[in-house]
């Protein structure tokens, strides 16, 4: 049996490190960096399969570069940007894409990044090129107030309405007292009331500039022409300086930090713990923990809270949020089922976390688990949209969109000491923050 365990935990390492080394040898066979004269950087691949393509273009903008006052600013500026521009009006430009076969076509704002992106057929590639840059170029700010009121019923519909939301807004604003990832991405009610045109208009001016914008395009492209293309469409905007902004510093935390949010729906809580993030070693063993505590009916918590002891409706876990810019939090989710409190469920977790501190995971787990990291994180580049959206982000992030190969190869070298010794820094009383839902 020994000898049949032991095989089976070789045939798991080969089959990681032939998944890591056939993604290495293909994304730096097949990435092509282009950067521009002014700064601004592209991630170009050619995917032949099919006559379409993903494109994007990401900012190094999100609403931890707004000042304390006006939060909100990223997420409405994003609005603001499908009004049209000097060139273009709203109706012409949403016509313009769905006419010519865009899909996929959205925006989104985070802690971290703000990012255009649509699929369109492959002929189709200059005119996405040429809105694209229209928009974060020449957006003009039509029907400032009415586009307010829209963000004002999404801040109630999304937030105000919404359980999940408001437990997540305030774990933020009770484990961070100092960082900008305290505040709600859509901004604060009072904030996104008070916010005037011009200081969308000095956001941009300070943000939207070049080196601060990632564009990738996926698809049936000519490599090439698209780089002529590139240059026609974003090689005029004139290259700036980087803003000058400081985050400020987030004091150690050293207590546990409790709070509630009141809401008629079913019991929720959340447990959170303060970490770093990328490339810090440890962020990488959290994305392992993520896996052995969370993933599957056999992870950790899954396997004691649903299924053994049947305490719970779910568990999840995330191990980079709000965002991955700054320090941020590793995250507990748990729906307990009714009649199991809050503290029955704080308890065994509290247990699960201490098995990490005191023993290893033993080989099968842990190779079993870098496997399954390693598999979804792959399979997240498979569509022209995950490798497109992955190598913008992680070059917009990281400063590298190399970190997909790279944390490939970390993963697969975590070892169980490593684990240990990363419990032990961060599972601490004095670095938790526990929210629960209550009626």
């Amino acid at each position: 049996m020994k000898k049949i365990a032991l095989l089976f935990v070789l045939l798991f390492s080969l089959q990681a490190n032939a998944g890591r080394n056939h993604l290495a040898s293909t994304l730096e066979r097949d990435v092509a960096q282009y950067r521009l004269p002014n700064g601004m950087t592209w991630l170009l691949v050619r995917r032949a399969s099919s006559p379409v393509f993903f494109g994007i273009v990401q900012l190094k903008a999100g609403c931890a570069d707004e000042e304390d006052g006006k939060s909100g600013l990223a997420h409405m500026l994003e609005h603001m940007a499908f009004k049209g521009t000097r060139e273009i009006s709203h109706d012409e430009l949403w016509d313009a894409f769905v006419i010519n076969g865009a899909s996929n076509l959205n925006a989104y704002t985070t802690k971290d990044t703000t990012a255009y992106h649509a699929s369109m057929p492959s002929s189709k590639l200059p005119l996405w090129l040429y809105l694209t840059s229209e928009m974060v170029k020449h957006s003009l700010l039509r029907d400032f107030d009415k586009e307010r009121n829209v963000v004002l019923e999404e801040l109630v519909g999304k937030m105000e309405n919404n359980p999940f939301r408001m437990l997540d807004a305030k774990v933020l604003e009770t484990a961070f007292k100092a960082s900008p990832y305290k505040l709600p991405t859509i901004g604060k009610k009072g904030d996104v009331l008070n916010l005037k045109p011009e200081d969308l208009e000095n956001f941009k001016k300070k943000y939207y500039i070049p080196s601060l914008m990632i564009g990738a395009v996926v698809g049936d492209i000519n490599i090439e022409e698209t780089k002529g293309l590139i240059l026609e469409y974003f090689g005029q905007m004139p290259q700036r300086s980087l803003p000058d902004k400081k985050n400020p510093a987030e004091s150690k935390q050293n207590e546990t930090r409790r709070a509630e949010v009141h809401f008629d729906a079913s019991p929720i809580m959340m447990i959170a713990y303060h970490k770093p993030t990328l490339p810090a070693p440890d962020d990488y063993v959290f994305d392992l923990i993520t896996y052995m505590l969370c993933d599957g009916e056999n992870s950790r918590l899954q396997k004691e809270l649903v299924y053994k002891r049947k305490i719970a409706r779910s568990v999840g876990c995330d191990s980079s949020t709000p965002g991955a810019r700054l320090d941020n939090l590793f995250v507990i989710l748990v729906e307990p089922l009714k009649g199991h409190s809050y503290k029955e469920i704080e308890d065994v977790v509290d247990s699960e976390l201490t098995k990490f501190k005191s023993s290893e995971p033993d080989v099968h787990e842990l190779n079993k688990v870098r496997n399954n990291v390693m598999k979804d994180f792959t399979f997240g580049l498979a569509s022209n949209e995950g490798l497109a959206t992955s190598l913008a982000y992680f070059q917009a992030i990281a400063g590298d969109w190399r970190y997909v190969i790279k944390h490939a190869s970390i993963i697969n070298d975590i070892k169980g000491d490593d684990i240990v010794n990363t419990a032990k820094k961060y599972f601490a009383d004095e670095n938790k923050t526990i929210v629960t839902l209550d009626k």
